[in-house]
């Protein structure tokens, strides 16, 4: 009897230590992972830090991303990486440089090693400057039966520096995304994953990025629906302004010399990372703005471009992947980064200091003429406040103006254009659920002062954000994760509410549906003051572009 009962035992513990220690095997190497529990208590598989590309390390730095070599020996997948950057969250950090130089990894999370799931993809935000995969998990979301990746790609300089010629193109941290997309789209199916139904989704920057994926033709096969959460390749922050002027800034200042390109870049190679990264704070004079110093080119000098022409060209001429697309906004869009400046002292500096610093928070002290300048920025000022002065009497028309230029303008364009070039169906959301917790709460915020950028994502993945806490916020988590789900897998999201694409016609009203306490579908002619903002020829300095749209 005894010796049964050890037999039992010892099956049982061979069986747990399986189960403990989930590995695959891929065309690179094993890979060991561990197991992890959603928030309902679904054992899921985890492995995070699987090597997606070479270190971009040494004479790698400022070049495009080569895919990794095989490994001998078992990949423990149990690190999380984030990508060197300069990270002003939370606001008064001493020091606000973290991560590491050797950061191209990705992470995957599945239910079941065997079965062909739906794959959804998520690219982070952070203006390009900051954030990391890690940073949203998959706890809500694995409680349906999906694959769900994330990844790291370069930021600031070390991912978007550009001399705008072959020396440096630009645009690496896109090309790091493409080089992840490639890797998932040929490995997914160990994990469980099925690689012909892969959904991308991203938010702020990730939601640009994933948009930018849509007109690259360098990205074409590597997913099949997308999903645009707060952002688009039309949005102000996403084109960067002289990118050659602003590399050879930067090298100036670590103190290389600027006078032969190539000797400026090998130089550059030479001086440490940290530092590198630690002058992206130079680029930005005022409370961390603007928020995205280096960003996307219109690489057309590279002999191998990955964003050949401007993306409203792209978008009118139809040179977009046909793919089902959600794009979204909250109500709140200004809110970032309109909680850095809640505090009274911050508006008042506003207030007082409103010609210097408008230009840098809305994007366009390089996009309009020295000339014209003050003028926009004071009829600006007379469209949101009238004769008021900026305080917390005034902060939603802050929060307004912002959300209306930074975001919401351009994500109807973006959203428009896109229904109107492709065959497949486009859908929009407005977020306007204002949960038990909200990000304005990363600033000290704990009063409701609206709907915030990003506080959608956050009922589909884990943050460092509950929204689980009340029946509503669930209520709200299972309607997200129901519409993220169903269009991965159906492209279109099937939920108990009306939900139909918006019209191919330009001039149509937008139908979209508003998601709050009791969602609804509602129809809009405009979003965020669009006539305002047409009136204003911000012209692109190098690129030459006029962001109107006539009709």
């Amino acid at each position: 009897m005894e010796i049964v009962f050890c037999y039992f035992i010892l099956i049982f513990s061979v069986f747990a230590t399986c189960q403990e220690v989930p590995r695959v095997d891929i065309p690179l190497g094993k890979i060991e992972g561990f197991l992890e529990k959603t928030i309902n208590g679904k054992i899921f598989h985890a492995f995070e830090g699987i090597p997606y590309a070479s270190p971009p390390i040494g004479k790698h730095r400022f070049k495009a991303p080569i895919p990794p070599k095989p490994w001998t020996g078992i990949w423990k997948a149990n690190t999380k990486y984030k990508c060197l950057q300069y990270n002003h969250f939370p606001l008064l950090e001493t020091d606000p440089v973290e991560g590491t130089e050797d950061c191209l990894y990705l992470n995957v999370y599945t239910p079941n090693l065997t079965n062909k799931l739906d794959v959804i993809v998520y690219i982070h935000g952070g203006a390009f400057i900051f954030g990391s995969g890690a940073s949203y998990q998959p706890h809500i979301l694995l409680d349906r039966d999906v694959v769900y990746v994330s990844m790291n790609y370069r930021l600031g300089p070390l991912g978007f520096l550009s001399t705008e010629d072959d020396t440096v193109p630009g645009n690496n941290g896109l090309k790091d995304q493409i080089l992840a997309l490639k890797w998932i789209k040929e490995n997914i199916q160990f994990f469980g994953g099925n690689p012909n139904s892969i959904t991308i989704t991203g938010m702020s920057a990730g939601g640009a990025s994933v948009h930018f994926h849509t007109l690259s033709p360098k990205s074409k096969g590597y997913f099949n629906r997308a999903i645009s959460m707060s952002g688009c390749m039309l949005n102000p922050w996403v084109i960067m302004e002289n990118p050659l002027e602003r590399s050879k800034e930067l090298a100036w200042i670590v103190g290389c010399d600027t006078g032969n390109i190539e000797i400026m870049i090998d130089c550059l190679r030479r001086r440490s990372a940290k530092q590198i990264v630690a002058v992206v704070g130079k680029f930005q004079p005022w409370l961390f703005n603007p928020f995205s110093p280096f960003a996307l080119v219109i690489d057309k000098w590279s002999s191998d471009p990955v964003l050949p022409n401007h993306p409203l060209q792209l978008l009118k001429h139809g040179s977009v992947s046909d793919t089902p697309w959600i794009s979204s906004h909250t109500s709140g869009e200004g809110l970032y980064p309109g909680y850095d400046f809640y505090r009274s002292e911050n508006l008042k500096y506003i207030d007082e200091n409103w010609n210097e610093i408008i230009p840098h928070i809305l994007h366009y002290n390089s996009t309009v003429k020295p000339s014209a300048k003050q003028s926009v920025t004071k009829k600006i000022r007379e469209q949101y406040f009238g004769d008021n002065h900026i305080s917390r009497n005034t902060f939603n028309q802050l929060v307004n103006m912002i959300g209306d230029r930074l975001f919401k303008v351009d994500i109807e364009k973006c959203t428009r254009l896109h229904a109107a070039a492709i065959k497949s169906p486009v859908f929009h959301y407005v977020f306007d659920y204002r949960g038990a917790h909200s990000r304005t709460e990363r600033r000290g915020i704990t009063e409701n002062i609206g709907v915030s950028h990003a506080d959608d994502t956050a009922y589909v993945l884990k943050c460092d954000m509950d929204t689980l806490s009340t029946k509503d916020d669930r209520n709200i988590s299972k309607l997200m994760v129901d519409s993220f789900v169903t269009f991965a897998k159906y492209g279109e999201p099937k939920i108990e509410l009306e939900w139909p694409p918006i019209s191919k016609k330009l001039e149509d009203p937008m139908k979209y549906l508003k998601i709050k306490s009791k969602s609804s579908l509602e129809e809009a002619a405009t979003f965020g003051n669009r006539k305002f903002w047409d009136s204003w020829n911000f012209k692109r300095t190098k690129n030459c572009f006029q962001s109107k749209m006539n009709y």
